[in-house]
């Protein structure tokens, strides 16, 4: 009995089973990933601002290190609080790797998908063409029927 030995040594499983995506599906699922980044990029910045904005007490240990409580005596010690609150959640929710979709490889459309494209465009200016000519029409018979 031959046994596949990456199964045996745990390198494949039945969680590496690959299925197959929509493109449009996977481009909007990238899509969101990167606008998550980019959204959790800029809650990290703002708390990071929160955090350096806080007053603090003579010899407070949080002011030089943000691993370090707060005398309970500092102002903005509830600030500070929250503003790593935030920070804490910004770094362990976001994406490891979120690239913005126009970074990404391009492929071109199959010359079918582009064939229906000139083929759509092409009958939208038709319709846009009787539609002016029939406008015009209609004008003209106002016009001339006013007295």
């Amino acid at each position: 009995m031959a046994a596949d030995p990456k199964k045996l040594m745990g390198f494949e499983t039945s969680a590496d089973k690959k299925v197959p995506i929509r493109t449009g599906d996977w481009d909007a699922m990238k899509l969101a990933l990167w606008r998550a980044n980019s959204a959790w990029e800029t809650i990290a910045r703002e708390a990071t601002v929160l955090l350096e904005a806080c007053k603090h007490a003579d010899g407070c240990p949080g002011k030089e290190d943000e691993f370090k409580p707060c005398l309970p005596g500092c102002p903005d010690r509830e600030k500070r609080l929250s503003a790593l609150v935030i920070l804490g959640a910004s770094k362990q929710c976001a994406p490891i790797d979120a690239k913005k979709v126009a970074d990404g490889p391009y492929f071109a459309p199959s010359r079918e998908y582009f064939s229906e494209v000139i083929a759509e465009l092409a009958a939208a200016q038709i319709e846009i063409e009787r539609l002016r000519v029939a406008a015009a029409v209609t004008t003209t018979t106002e016009t001339t029927e006013t007295p």
